[in-house]
């Protein structure tokens, strides 16, 4: 059931009314990011720069360049005028390729994968419209050296992740909570973390890569992937089923087994939530059987009304 549809030229497949609503949107950082450059974020450290931020009380050993003498004048006391500065975003994606990720229902757009890498494709394209630097971590053979690609600004990015999208393979179990781990050890700024995955992995597993991250300082939003498939079981005959990621097979009747796997699922994406609520991060259901381009375009438009 899997989409033989090549990867090449991932965006040409989207919407181009959704694309056209990508550019207009922005993908800026809730939280305060570090950067390099001047450009579109601010950045959480504060000193000589273009754009005042607040005052806060003298202390000893503060640059006295820094001292608001006129207020002095008028409070009597000493106060330090404090600075932001406008720097650019570095966005990695983070590609989950477990097994899992190569289904692809009868209605579905493309396999996850497929779909996963077209989102990257189209935040890519939209991070690098507006000056910023984008890199992927993805670990398409389950080694724990992973794949890395260094976020960069240079026009030549795009084609570079496309290359690498259209190489990517789904097989093998769970690899997620190894890659997440994988990200925390390479990245050396707070940077931005898309991770596009169907997340099926215990949320136990996750906690504690997602949690190293954020005690970081990196900003984490997890964009799932899931099949109409899994998300309504809606299989009407007996057949046999397998496991993509293990291999293992089993005959399986739908109207005895939907039930239950409706419960379990439901309680599996209970636990996912609970985790990523816990933790703020930005979590959003992008389905195979729909537009992945307009329905990431509904989601930033949503992220960025946000406060």
């Amino acid at each position: 059931m899997h989409s033989q549809v090549g990867k090449a030229n991932l965006l040409q497949r989207c919407d181009p009314k959704s694309l056209a609503a990508l550019a207009g949107v922005g993908l800026k950082a809730r939280y305060l990011v570090e950067g390099f450059l001047s450009g579109l974020h601010r950045s959480p450290f504060h000193g000589v720069s273009v754009e005042f931020s607040e005052y806060r009380d003298y202390h000893p050993g503060d640059d006295l360049r820094h001292l608001d003498w006129r207020l002095y004048a008028r409070s009597d006391r000493l106060y330090v005028k404090r600075y932001t500065q406008d720097t650019n975003l570095r966005t990695y994606l983070i590609v989950d390729t477990s097994g899992s990720m190569a289904y692809a229902g009868d209605r579905a757009w493309g396999t996850k994968l497929e779909v996963a890498s077209a989102v990257a494709a189209a935040l890519a394209s939209l991070m690098l419209r507006q000056n910023d630097a984008v890199g992927l971590l993805t670990m398409p053979t389950g080694d724990a050296a992973g794949e890395f690609v260094q976020p960069s600004q240079k026009p030549s990015q795009f084609a570079t992740l496309l290359q690498h999208f259209d190489g990517l393979a789904a097989d093998g179990g769970p690899r997620l909570a190894q890659l997440l781990n994988y990200a925390g050890r390479v990245m050396h700024r707070r940077s931005l973390v898309v991770c596009l995955s169907d997340l099926l992995e215990p949320a136990a597993e996750l906690s504690t890569a997602f949690r190293e991250l954020s005690f970081l300082g990196h900003e984490c939003v997890v964009l799932q992937v899931l099949d109409r498939d899994e998300l309504e079981f809606p299989f009407r005959d007996a057949g046999v089923f397998q496991d993509l990621e293990d291999g293992r097979k089993r005959m399986v009747n739908p109207a005895n087994a939907r039930q239950k796997y409706m419960q379990r699922f439901q309680e599996f994406m209970a636990q996912h939530e609970a985790l990523l609520r816990t933790l703020e991060i930005p979590h959003c259901v992008i389905r195979s059987d729909s537009d992945p381009c307009a329905m990431l375009s509904r989601f930033l438009v949503t992220r960025k009304k946000r406060p």
